[in-house]
């Protein structure tokens, strides 16, 4: 019997998964930032999806399951979540405002919208890998 696991989509489900977790986080720090665009002395925060997508799944602590019957499919491993480096958004210089408040809204709109697509792109290529996933498992009958 094969003790090595197997990788049915490369990884791909793994990374979509935290990309999905991620654009969530980053939604709901956009949505803070909008919800304090009145603060006085408020900074907005942001978050680098990209960069924490590229150090992302390499994580050591991450748990493998085990085949318990040669007749059961192995499993690839799970990485567990590591904390995000969430960042002060960078000062806009033409920004000017009394109460030093430091939100655009105009780029948090933007960030929003930019986040939102790249979320439901996510999802929806998820979506397929899991038909995909269906397909073949009914021998492509639906």
């Amino acid at each position: 019997m094969d003790q090595q696991p197997i990788n049915l989509f490369g990884g791909t489900i793994a990374t979509l998964e935290r990309s999905l977790d991620l654009r969530a986080r980053q939604h709901e720090m956009i949505l803070s930032n909008v919800a304090n665009a009145d603060t006085p002395n408020y900074t907005p925060f942001s978050m680098n999806v990209e960069r924490a997508l590229q150090e992302g799944v390499s994580d050591p602590t991450s748990s493998m399951l085990v085949r318990t019957d040669e007749n059961h499919l192995s499993g690839d491993s799970i990485a567990v979540d590591s904390e995000i480096d969430t960042t002060f958004a960078e000062e806009n210089a033409l920004l000017f405002r009394g109460d030093q408040n430091r939100v655009d809204i105009d780029v948090e709109m933007t960030q929003l919208a930019k986040n939102s697509l790249l979320y439901k792109t996510s999802a929806q290529i998820a979506g397929d890998k899991f038909k995909s996933m269906k397909n073949a498992i009914t021998g492509g009958t639906n």
